[in-house]
C-alpha cells in the first residue's frame, strides 16, 4: 500500500470515527486532518478529497468493498465440515460488524439527515449480503436432500443476533453478560449445528483444536487484529 492510500485510509477512519462521536457539523476539517496524523487546518485533506460530504460517501464505499471480498471468500466454501465452515463465517461477521460500528453510530445519530446513504447502507451493506447468505443456506439443505426451511427468517435470527451482540456491546462498553466473542462464537456455532440436525442434515464431528481449518483461521484472525 503506497503513501497516498495510507493517508487516504487514515482520513477515511478518523473522519468515520469523528462523524459517529460529534456529528457531521460538529467535525470540521481540522480535526479530521489532526486525527489523521496531518497538520490540523493546512489544507492537507484536500489533496485527497474535494469535502466532508465526499469522505463520508468514501467510508461507505470502502464498507461495500470489504463486504464484496467477504462474499467472493464464501465461495471457498463448502470445507467439508460444516462445524468450520459456520466458524469461519462467524469470524468474518463479527469482524465486519467491528469494522462498522462507527458508521452505525453515525446512521442511528443523524441518518435522517443523510438518506440516501442510509438508503445505500441499507441495500448494499444490510439487504444483500443477507440475501446471498440465505441463498447459501439454500443451497445448502437443498445439496444434503433435505426440505429447506425459511431461509431469510432463519438468516434474520442468525446473523442479526450478531449486530445484536455488536451493539450491546458498543453502547454499553462490554458485551451482554460479559460473554466474550469466543464464547458467543463457540455457542452461535452449537445453535446453528442443532438446527441443522433437526433438519436431517449430518453434523461432522468437532474440529480438533491443532491441525484443522478452525485453529487456522483464529490464528490467522488473531494475526491480523
Amino acid at each position: 500500500m503506497d503513501e497516498s492510500h495510507n493517508t487516504r485510509a487514515r482520513l477515511v477512519t478518523a473522519a468515520m470515527r469523528l462523524f459517529a462521536e460529534r456529528g457531521y457539523a460538529g467535525t470540521t476539517v481540522g480535526d479530521i486532518e489532526a486525527a489523521a496524523g496531518l497538520a490540523p487546518r493546512s489544507g492537507a485533506l484536500y489533496q485527497y478529497f474535494t469535502s466532508k460530504r465526499e469522505l463520508l460517501e468514501a467510508a461507505f464505499d470502502r464498507h461495500v468493498r470489504d463486504l464484496e471480498q467477504m462474499q467472493s471468500a464464501l465461495d471457498l466454501l463448502p470445507l467439508g465440515d460444516l462445524r468450520s465452515e459456520l466458524t469461519l463465517m462467524a469470524r468474518w461477521n463479527m469482524q465486519d460488524l467491528k469494522k462498522r460500528e462507527d458508521l452505525y453510530r453515525f446512521m442511528r445519530k443523524e441518518g435522517d439527515q443523510f438518506p440516501e446513504l442510509v438508503a445505500a447502507v441499507y441495500e448494499d451493506i444490510s439487504e444483500r449480503p443477507l440475501r446471498r447468505v440465505a441463498e447459501l443456506l439454500c443451497d445448502r439443505f437443498r445439496s444434503a436432500g433435505v426440505a429447506e426451511p425459511d431461509c431469510e427468517a432463519l438468516v434474520a435470527v442468525l446473523v442479526q443476533s450478531m449486530s445484536a451482540y455488536r451493539a450491546h456491546e458498543s453502547s454499553f462498553g462490554k458485551p451482554p453478560l460479559l460473554v466474550d466473542e469466543e464464547r458467543f462464537i463457540d455457542m452461535w456455532v452449537d445453535v446453528c449445528l442443532a438446527f441443522a440436525q433437526t433438519r436431517g442434515i449430518e453434523v461432522g464431528p468437532a474440529a480438533a483444536e491443532e491441525g484443522t481449518e478452525v485453529a487456522s483461521t483464529r490464528r490467522v484472525t488473531t494475526q491480523g487484529k
